[in-house]
């Protein structure tokens, strides 16, 4: 798909693009998606789950190492749960509504949705960073400044591409004068090395991938100032599961506290650990290596538990997504905007379980 935007167009088609596409799709929301897209995995029974069994899922990427490390740690169980792990491989709103999964990874992919109607709920705060953007060393791009008149590889409506544009708008660059192009992670480098784009920004590994391989990292919500400070990913419960078991958000969150911990103490016995257990592939042909994972456990801020910062980093999404004109009936008062995302929207999708 390639769009060579207005700045109009590129306001009115971000937010449609947004909602769309993570409605659509499971694997928007997941941190560096590896998992073939086959169908739905297995996860509890039909007609609900009993007790404290809880379904966690996952897609297979560094970021949902809280995840990994709570199930093989024994973290979830010594909290009173009986956790299940589930491969995600396919549209996460079906799994909810079918009482598959319970809890997963939350990303900003999902903001949207959230806000027009998906029963899913941030309970707690999981990590900062984790989506970055590499160019070419040709293509003379250092930042995101550098982009107008460029060709980038960034799904339209996608929180690598809704940050990359709020960027832009701070520093007074126009994201319209971009032609924005979409394809699959997998594709990306080979794209950007083909010159068919001058550079591209998607979830972890795929940035660091490149810049192994000699690209330039131009974009990281990891590292750059005005992005380094907020949360990335959160914890998301499905809210069918928190209605009908309440005690399951608090036993999830202390679960993943201990695992934050552990992830920020001991980050090289974590990765053994999600190597040895297979959650992430490592040595494949896409040039995901161990030591790639390694480094991303590094950089990550692993954190739960932190409200102020739930609060902080919500706030600051939702203006990323208003600066990218992805936000198409907010109030343009800055009181009244402040206003509709820290009340009406964080009273529909954040429902805190942290101690």
């Amino acid at each position: 798909m390639n769009m060579n935007l207005t700045r109009r167009n590129f306001v009115k088609l971000g937010g449609v693009a947004m909602g769309a596409a993570a409605l659509g799709s499971g694997l928007l929301s997941g941190c560096s998606s590896q998992a073939t897209n086959a169908g739905g995995g297995s996860g509890s029974s039909e007609g609900g789950k009993a007790g404290n069994h809880v379904v966690l899922g996952y897609w297979g990427g560094t970021c949902e190492a809280p995840i990994y490390i709570g199930l093989e740690k024994g973290y979830f169980k010594d909290a009173g749960l009986d956790p299940e792990p589930l491969l995600i491989t396919s549209d996460v709103t079906a799994l909810m509504a079918n009482d598959k999964l319970d809890c997963f990874e939350l990303t900003p992919d999902k903001f949207k949705p959230m806000e027009q109607g998906l029963e899913l709920a941030i309970i707690d705060s999981l990590h900062v960073g984790c989506i970055q953007g590499a160019a070419s060393a040709a293509s003379g791009i250092k930042t995101v400044e550098d982009l107008e008149g460029k060709k980038v590889a960034a799904a339209m409506g996608s929180i690598p591409q809704i940050q990359i544009a709020s960027q832009m708008v701070l520093a007074g660059k126009d994201p319209g004068k971009v032609e924005w192009l979409t394809y699959p992670a997998a594709q990306l480098e080979q794209a950007m090395n083909a010159g068919e784009v001058d550079a591209f920004a998607q979830y972890d590994p795929w940035a660091d991938i490149a810049v192994a391989n000699g690209a330039t990292k131009f974009f990281s919500n990891t590292f750059d100032e005005g992005l380094k400070d907020y949360l990335c990913c959160f914890v998301g419960m499905s809210t069918k599961t928190l209605k009908a078991r309440p005690e399951i958000g608090p036993k999830l969150s202390e679960g993943f506290a201990k695992a934050a911990d552990f992830l920020n103490s001991n980050p090289e016995e974590a990765a053994e650990i999600i190597v040895e257990a297979g959650y992430v592939p490592v040595n494949t042909d896409a040039g995901f290596t161990k030591d790639i994972m390694l480094e991303e456990i590094k950089a990550y801020r692993w954190s739960s538990g932190d409200r102020q910062l739930i609060d902080d980093s919500f706030h600051e999404i939702w203006m990323q997504i208003n600066r990218a004109g992805a936000m198409e009936d907010a109030p343009t008062d800055p009181a009244e905007l402040s206003k509709y995302i820290d009340e009406t929207l964080y009273s529909k999708m954040v429902s805190y379980q942290g101690k």
